[in-house]
């Protein structure tokens, strides 16, 4: 289910967008129309969050694995049965969308395995983790985070005192 994201300043609609979908990337936008500048919701600072619990977890891709082979078989099942009302001409058409997808479905799930497994999804996520710090570090960018209330972990806080062991 789709959500509309309306510029907190104006109200004119930005996108829209899937509650689940997560970018990790510069979290402050600015709205086309007034120029005022927002949290995006689909965003998310890593350095902040920290990485999500099941971002190394094959089980999500093991029911696509699953699902994506029935979905494929019951294409190949389907090819040379007759499809009652479907004319003789088209009658290839339903059992090669369900073969594709199918198949697509098995080569991504396959895909995001082995990343994985390779380490592959490790290091994307330790070069967004530094991306992250890189933008935290900088204090005005940090400063306008904390002005539109995002939470921040206290190393990228502005107005905190170093407070480390001294001689």
């Amino acid at each position: 289910m789709s959500v509309e994201f309306h510029c907190p300043s104006c109200g004119k609609k930005q996108f829209s967008y899937e509650p689940r979908e997560r970018r990790y990337e510069k979290v402050i936008k600015s709205c086309k129309s007034c120029g005022k500048e927002y949290l995006d919701p689909r965003s998310h600072e890593l350095a902040a969050e920290g990485i999500p619990a099941d971002a190394f977890s094959v089980t999500p891709y093991l029911l696509m694995l699953v699902v994506g082979g029935l979905i494929g078989w019951r294409g190949w099942y389907l090819f040379g049965r007759h499809q009652l009302g479907t004319p003789s001409e088209i009658s290839w058409l339903l059992p090669s969308v369900f073969l594709i997808m199918g198949v697509v479905c098995v080569i991504a799930s396959i895909v995001g395995i082995i990343r994985i497994k390779t380490g592959s999804k490790q290091k994307q996520f330790e070069r967004l983790m530094q991306e992250s710090r890189m933008r935290l570090k900088d204090t005005d960018y940090a400063g306008k985070l904390q002005a539109l209330g995002y939470a921040l972990p206290r190393e990228y806080t502005i107005g905190q005192e170093d407070s480390g062991n001294e001689g």
